[in-house]
């Protein structure tokens, strides 16, 4: 046992996390990390059990997108490499999430012995997160590890990516020597001369645009300008319309939120305003097919401003090195005191939900809960209908989902991290039974962590996504009664949703309860929400 003045692995991650606001993290042990496990949660640090790996690493990958900041621990081989697909996601989509894993120990690895949980040689794991990270580190040196878990973390900050941190069992217990300096990260780096060209070309853009539209992205978000994005639309006028990666980061009930623009899949009156502004002011949004609706968006490029991580472009001019984090409050700042010309009329508020004997359609499920939800709230979409249909919904707060990755079993998993990291706020999951069956046991872990999420099923009867692409019985499911799994739990509530006066009094009682609850709404197999009808027009068109 070390004294409190001597240095660990354990006890310098755990202070390391939470000078980052994370005070937990999400995983499964297993004998190589059994014990370092134990030496996190001697230091105040809790990892929580979840009853997947993969969905440690999606809870992990929530909490990272609340707070900036996330980590999941695993065991060797059996644990990490099923991380591998939520190291993936968290790659792709810019969030920081901080792998951890146990090891044999260095002691072990002598005469190449064949050791279980092991892959080809001792490093394969190691090699595999090195294609899925920003940076990583085997733990393996007492005088070099604790600046290593710096250089690790401050390059994830600087590059907002995924990060890797192995420890062989045998460190777990070692004195480590103190980091020689502080640690430090950066952002992009800034061109001070670019920004003031860029600012004139942009301010002037605006003052000679009669409309114009702020189409923001996830990297506002992830650089922390979400405050500076409120200032600068509410200070110019300017309305603003979001990815699908970045839905709260305005909010979307305020007088200028548009929504969500995602090409064809948006209503068309969102669509209208954010492709036929005078100027698109593009800010951090991730110019992938899926965030921009399997490219269906029909944006002219002489009218937008297209602000990235690190620069910024007007038409077909580019500023190198002016980066988002200083474009941002530099353009409020220059346009403070300056009345621009733009015109604007607010969304019209949305229709109550009407009750009725009829079978739902998946709109009157995105209607539904729409009407049910408020600032308690935040939502959890999961790829397919489940994230497409929302479109035609105005979130009360935020929602998060694999919305450019895509990979199928999020949103449950996400909820036990989001409900962790925001616990002012209850998680309500939009899933399709096809993502359910895949990880929708979560749903015991959120109960056992103390998350009461609302979980509802969109239960079509198999993968309806991709029926309109190629149907067949690769489509197929088995049926799955999960309104019955709270019994299974040993608690929580469940609902069985044939009708639509049904689907209001399961959300109404879901809302008022404390506890979690799991909605089965069994909608037509060949049935489409409007945004999914919507992009298959565009693509028809297009072929």
């Amino acid at each position: 046992m070390t004294n409190s003045q001597e240095l660990t692995i354990a006890r310098h991650l755990a202070q390391r996390l939470r000078e980052f606001d994370v005070t937990e993290g999400f995983g499964i042990v297993g004998d190589y990390v059994l014990k370092f496990v134990d030496a996190l949660d001697h230091e105040g640090f809790r990892v929580l059990n979840t009853t997947d790996e993969q969905g440690a690493g999606f809870a992990a990958d929530a909490y990272a997108r609340v707070r900036g900041f996330g980590a999941v621990v695993c065991t060797y081989g059996v644990g990490g490499l099923k991380l591998a697909n939520a190291t993936a996601n968290a790659w792709s989509e810019r969030v920081p999430l901080l792998v951890v894993s146990g090891a044999p120990g260095i002691s072990e690895r002598e005469n190449d012995p064949m050791l279980h949980h092991r892959v080809k040689d001792f490093d394969t794991q190691f090699r595999v997160f090195q294609d899925l990270t920003c940076a990583q580190a085997i733990l393996g040196t007492t005088h070099s590890v604790a600046d290593e878990i710096d250089r690790v973390m401050a390059h994830m900050v600087s590059e907002q990516r995924p990060g890797y941190l192995e420890v062989p069992r045998d460190m777990v217990s070692q004195v480590i020597s103190r980091p020689e300096s502080a640690m430090s990260s950066h952002r992009p780096l800034l061109d001070e001369q670019a920004l003031r060209h860029a600012l004139a070309d942009v301010v002037q853009q605006l003052r000679d645009a009669r409309t114009a539209v702020i189409h923001a992205g996830a990297m506002v978000q992830r650089r922390g300008l979400v405050d500076s994005l409120y200032e600068l639309a509410t200070a110019s006028g300017i309305p603003v319309a979001t990815s699908s990666l970045a839905r709260g980061v305005f909010p979307e009930r305020h007088d200028l939120g548009l929504g969500v623009y995602l090409g064809a899949l948006s209503p068309a009156h969102i669509v209208s305003r954010v492709e036929g502004a005078d100027v698109l002011l593009s800010l951090g949004v991730l110019q992938t097919d899926l965030t921009l609706g399997a490219f269906t968006a029909h944006i002219d490029h002489e009218h937008e401003i297209l602000a990235t991580d690190t620069d910024v472009t007007v038409g077909y001019r580019t500023y190198q090195d002016v980066p988002l984090w200083a474009f941002i409050p530099a353009l409020t700042q220059a346009l403070h005191g300056d009345s621009l010309s733009l015109t604007h009329t607010p969304l019209p508020q949305d229709e109550p939900f009407v009750p009725s004997a009829d079978a739902p359609e998946v709109a009157d499920v995105v209607h539904a809960i729409e009407v049910h939800l408020d600032e308690r709230h935040c939502l959890l979409l999961d790829p397919g209908e489940a994230l497409f249909s929302a479109v035609d919904m105005r979130v009360p707060t935020y929602a998060h989902a694999s919305a450019y990755y895509a990979t199928m079993g999020y949103a449950v998993p996400a909820a036990l991290g989001v409900g962790r990291a925001d616990p002012d706020r209850r998680p309500v999951v939009v899933v399709g039974d096809g993502a359910f069956v895949m990880t929708g046991l979560e749903a015991a872990a959120c109960a056992y962590n103390d998350v009461p999420a609302i979980i509802i099923v969109l239960d079509n009867s198999g993968y309806g996504t991709q029926r309109p692409i190629m149907d067949g019985p690769f489509n197929d499911i088995p049926v799955m009664a999960v309104d019955r799994l709270p019994a299974v739990f040993g608690t929580g509530r469940g609902f069985d949703v044939k009708t639509r006066a049904e689907l209001d009094e399961a959300l109404g009682q879901a809302v008022d309860s404390d506890e979690l609850c799991i909605l089965r709404v069994h909608l037509p197999k060949e049935g489409r929400s409007p945004a999914l009808e919507r992009l298959g027009e565009a693509l028809r068109a297009r072929a």
